[in-house]
């Protein structure tokens, strides 16, 4: 009696699963992976890659590790280095970012593989960017620009641009994060990357809210907010509704702020990213605490205190301990307002930040 045939399994095509990711379609991409019985190095690699699109950080990092374990080619074991350096950066570990991006630096310049050793480069640039060691970031990300601009890598410059925009905004540069954030839109669109545009346009939303350009702020976040709806970004879906928010909050629509602080939270929450829910939580306290609900405001913020105390978010630190200040003020707490408050403008000091000059915002 003949035996049944046993099912095949397709062999994957490593070159559509990399035409998927580039189109914006990670999850189409991980319907094809999940039906590998068995992955190479590659596959896990761009099982990661697709993860991380759809901003479900812990499981690229898994993703990657599995890579890591089978791989052989140094290129590869780099990639997944540099994209682990990038997810941990992204939940709040810099220095385990910064790390895992300094091993592959120094595999890549014992190579000789000058692409990995600028890929490294930025992301320690991006760490130190993200741990607040600015002037150090700003540093290795011109060096980065230099080699960019030299190759004509339009999406390179203007991630870098956009980077440089984020810390000029820390640093209270306002004009010159501006004119970077502008920048980085400019060079986006000349690389044909929609997604990049998203981004720069959240930048220069967020600028123009510490500038008090309120109108502005919403206008850009609209736009990205048009481009991120086509896209399966759940990360910049929830960075922009808590961007959003928080531009109504400043002009005031405290209603109409608060359900978009609703919806970045539960984006938030669905791929995990604790720092920036912290964000959010602090947001949507600044409105019940101007609601005169204080004892709703100390439950979120305290919530936030200890995602941020698990990160190395020292901009979250800081405005959680001074907004703590003012609602335990109200309750009654003086003794431990004082305190916080106090210890909030020391860590900003101590930081080089500016953060305690911003309760206007």
């Amino acid at each position: 009696m003949a035996q049944p045939k046993k099912k095949q399994t397709a062999k994957l095509d490593l070159d559509a699963l990399e035409n998927l990711l580039d189109e914006g379609r990670p999850s189409d991409a991980l319907a094809v992976l999940a039906e590998a019985k068995k992955k190479d190095a590659t596959a896990w690699f761009l099982t990661g890659e697709a993860q991380r699109q759809l901003g479900s950080f812990e499981d690229a990092l898994k993703s990657y590790a599995n890579c890591l374990k089978v791989a052989d080619e140094a290129e590869r074991r780099m990639d997944a280095l540099l994209a682990m350096a990038a997810c941990y950066r992204t939940l709040g570990h810099s220095a385990a970012a910064y790390e895992l991006a300094e091993d592959a630096l120094k595999m890549a310049q014992e190579l000789e593989y000058d692409e990995f050793v600028v890929r490294a480069m930025q992301e320690m640039g991006m760490a130190l960017r993200a741990w607040g060691r600015l002037e150090e970031a700003l540093d290795l990300l011109d060096a980065v620009l230099s080699a960019y601009t030299q190759l004509k890598d339009y999406a390179g410059m203007s991630f870098i641009h956009w980077a440089k925009g984020g810390i000029f905004r820390l640093q209270g540069h306002f004009e010159e994060g501006v004119a970077q954030f502008k920048k980085a839109i400019s060079l986006a669109k000349k690389a044909g990357d929609d997604i990049s545009v998203a981004y720069g346009h959240c930048g220069l939303a967020g600028i123009s809210r510490i500038c008090g350009k309120i109108d502005e702020c919403v206008k850009n976040y609209k736009l990205a907010e048009k481009i991120f709806r086509k896209s399966e970004d759940v990360f910049g879906k929830a960075y922009t509704n808590c961007g959003m928010a928080n531009g109504l909050r400043q002009q005031g629509k405290y209603d109409e702020a608060l359900r978009h602080y609703n919806v970045a939270d539960k984006l938030y929450s669905s791929i995990h990213d604790t720092v920036d829910l912290g964000f959010v939580k602090w947001g949507r306290a600044d409105i019940l605490k101007r609601k005169n609900k204080m004892t709703a405001a100390l439950k979120d913020l305290e919530e936030a205190r200890v995602l941020f105390d698990n990160s190395d978010e020292k901009r979250g630190q800081i405005l959680t301990k001074l907004s703590l200040a003012q609602v335990l003020y109200a309750l009654g707490r003086t003794d431990e307002a004082e305190e916080l408050y106090e210890a909030g403008v020391s860590q900003a000091r101590a930081e080089g930040l500016h953060t305690y000059l911003e309760s206007y915002t």
